[in-house]
């Protein structure tokens, strides 16, 4: 693993390099704000809800709004794709990756997925004349001149173990932060103001705006869209099934809202859930009150749990 980590530094320290010393350029879409919000970790920053709440503070300035994502794990035919627009969505979670397709339930603007996140960028401009493109997950992305990149560092797994992948969580080295314009310390309701400190004393060296936020549980909704309190759980048996980068602070949040015996089912990140997943999860709820799932996984199930809830997370800058 050490020796992969090292090849992998390698490459991502010449690559980076290049641009820093302007050899290979990006490239700019003109009259056009890109914000970037990325992170420095592979996944578990808290990253899709930080996007939605950008986006609609951009919409609340009476700006023009898009997302942009690479579409992680979709399965698509065409690329660049739009994914929605203003009226409606194009695209199904399949096609468009799980946390696009999310942006797409909770935005109601245009959302469009692209490997190369400039020709995605220029469609979004061409098409609909936006304002701002919200870059979602573009930090390592240079490729697209942005004119502002927020970083998002997550208090309970700040810097991937100090190892890059695959020893450890970092997509780069921790140098890649002198690019950031500000940085947001996510997460931190779930390790305490006490515990964050030594992060913020260490992110304070490289003289940014530096914010904390918040992943704030706001209530459980079922597939009808029905909203229940938190109190629905209160000691009862529950199973969660996860296909997140941090399964660990779901459970967390869970036994925080006061669930009585708790189970599990986690998936790697991203995982494509096969009917047969489906089926072996609607078979095990029946010895449970409830099954409790994320947003993130919500989008690729299709077809209805009975005692199903999914948590909704809000993003809250401190």
């Amino acid at each position: 693993m050490y020796f992969l980590s090292l090849i992998y530094g390698l490459i991502t320290g010449i690559r980076n390099k290049l641009y820093d010393f302007n050899i290979l350029k990006a490239k700019k879409v003109e009259n056009t704000t890109i914000i970037c919000v990325g992170n420095i970790t592979a996944g578990g920053t808290g990253k899709t809800p930080a996007v939605q709440y950008f986006a609609k503070k951009m919409l609340m300035e009476n700006k023009k709004v898009a997302v942009l994502s690479r579409g992680y794990n979709g399965k698509r035919k065409e690329d660049p794709m739009i994914v929605r627009d203003e009226k409606e969505i194009y695209a199904t979670a399949l096609e468009a990756g799980d946390e696009t397709y999310l942006h797409a339930l909770n935005l109601k603007i245009p959302v469009a997925v692209a490997k190369d996140r400039y020709s995605g960028a220029r469609l979004l401009k061409e098409k609909y004349d936006v304002d701002v493109i919200i870059l979602d997950d573009g930090y390592q992305h240079r490729k697209l001149f942005r004119d502002k990149n927020i970083l998002l560092i997550d208090a309970t797994n700040p810097f991937g173990g100090n190892h890059l992948l695959p020893k450890g969580r970092l997509r780069e080295s921790l140098a890649g932060i002198k690019r950031a314009d500000e940085i947001i310390i996510t997460k931190v309701n779930y390790t305490g103001m006490q515990a964050a400190e030594p992060v913020i004393k260490k992110l304070e060296k490289y003289n940014k705006p530096l914010f904390l936020a918040e992943h704030k549980e706001d209530y459980f909704y079922n597939q009808k869209l029905e909203k229940f309190d938190f109190s629905v759980i209160k000691d009862k048996k529950v199973l969660l099934f996860s296909s997140i980068a941090s399964p660990e602070n779901f459970k967390k949040s869970i036994l925080k809202l006061g669930s009585g015996k708790l189970d599990e089912i986690k998936f790697s990140d991203h995982h494509v859930y096969s009917d047969v997943e489906i089926d072996e999860i609607i078979r095990e709820a029946k010895d449970y009150d409830f099954v409790i799932t994320t947003e993130k996984d919500i989008v690729k199930i299709n077809k209805n749990i009975e005692n199903l809830l999914i948590l909704k997370i809000s993003f809250n800058i401190l």
